[in-house]
């Protein structure tokens, strides 16, 4: 707007303004108060004069947006972590009143080796490891297994054992008269009749464990040579004691008689061994023939039907694989079985055999047995 335009316009405005002013103070029924509408014109007119002009073609710049200030959260603290440690609680455990614990074996350690009906005092330590003393009226019992003639129950002591204390506790035994391993379990009880032994749960008993071994009579039993001999495939027979094959791929079998009438009619035979300690050997029966194999035999005169055509498959007492071997004593438990089948006669009969009667290479390979040792070991009740 040019400034003759504007300074028509003001003067419009305030001539206008006057009127109303003097319009106000003659209205009827009007104080001398104020026109508040007048007032409020000349205060608008006012400020539109005292604003400064905008030159023309300049565009108003919009006031910038009021800048919101954002408070930044404060830093999130790691929660403190603490360490508990637990200590354990102790539980105490009641020690039981009555409870024994093994010290030691005194006398007679497992295994003792007696002779039949030996007497002997076994003696363990115990310790008193309850938390009762024991006392007059404690006993100690036989629990189970082999009581070797002890008694059902004896007094354990004449005076006291205290929580902690050990003592000696002994039983007079027998051996049994057989030959064997005996074992007998024993306890203790309480004078309310309640028995205990040891370990954890007091519920184990303690023991005695013998071996009995008898006295024992050990023997050579004599060859009979007049009964001896041997057979061959063919029917032949003959008092030598040749076991093999002969160039003719003839086979031989020898037999052999033991004369055992020194041998008590009651004994018990606990061991036999055997051993070839004089021979003579032709060719390679061993590498040839196999093993030689006893059987035990009771043959009569000896004849063509004692000859057996084919290794049997039962029936066997013992055998030897070479000749190194012939020599050696060899103890066998089926050769005690058939000596003591035998016990009470007077003669104990062996066939021995190789494992093939012959090889068919028209070579002669055998063992001529000259001198057969049998010892024997037995007892009598």
């Amino acid at each position: 707007m040019s400034l003759p335009t504007r300074m028509k316009t003001t003067t419009l405005v305030l001539m206008l303004a006057a009127s109303m002013v003097l319009s106000a103070c003659h209205f009827p029924g009007m104080g001398a108060t104020p026109d508040l509408f007048a007032t409020s014109a000349a205060q608008t007119v006012s400020a539109r004069l005292t604003q400064p002009e905008v030159p023309g073609n300049v565009e108003t710049t919009e006031p910038a947006p009021p800048v919101i200030a954002t408070t930044e959260a404060p830093p999130t603290e790691e929660p403190l972590t603490s360490t508990v440690t637990l200590t354990p609680t102790i539980t105490q455990t009641a020690i039981p009143c009555d409870r024994a614990g093994f010290v030691s074996d005194v006398t007679i350690p497992d295994g003792e080796e007696l002779q039949p009906n030996e007497s002997f005092t076994k003696t363990w330590r115990l310790k008193n490891s309850g938390s009762c003393t024991w006392t007059s009226s404690y006993a100690l019992i036989f629990d189970s297994g082999d009581s070797m003639s002890g008694p059902a129950s004896k007094q354990l002591t004449s005076g006291t054992v205290a929580p902690g204390a050990t003592m000696d506790v002994s039983v007079d035994l027998t051996a049994p008269s057989s030959p064997g391993t005996y074992k007998g379990y024993w306890k203790l009880r309480n004078g309310s009749g309640v028995n205990f032994g040891i370990g954890t749960s007091g519920a184990n008993p303690f023991w005695v464990e013998i071996k009995v071994v008898p006295n024992t009579t050990t023997v050579t039993i004599p060859m009979k040579e007049m009964e001896s001999g041997q057979v061959e495939s063919t029917g032949s027979t003959g008092f030598g004691r040749y076991v093999g094959d002969s160039h003719t791929d003839t086979s031989t079998q020898a037999f052999v008689s033991f004369d055992i009438s020194a041998i008590p009619s009651d004994a018990i035979i606990t061991k036999v061994t055997t051993k070839v300690s004089s021979y003579n050997k032709t060719g390679d029966p061993f590498g040839d023939l196999g093993a030689l194999f006893v059987f035990k035999d009771d043959y009569g005169s000896l004849d063509a039907s004692d000859y057996v055509g084919s290794l049997p498959g039962s029936g066997r007492l013992m055998s030897w694989s070479s000749t190194s071997s012939l020599g050696t004593e060899t103890a066998d438990n089926d050769m005690v079985n058939a000596l003591q089948s035998k016990v009470g006669s007077s003669r104990f009969k062996l066939r021995f055999q190789f494992a093939d009667d012959t090889n068919g290479d028209h070579g002669a390979d055998y063992l001529e047995l000259v001198t057969i040792v049998i010892k024997v070991t037995y007892y009598t009740p």
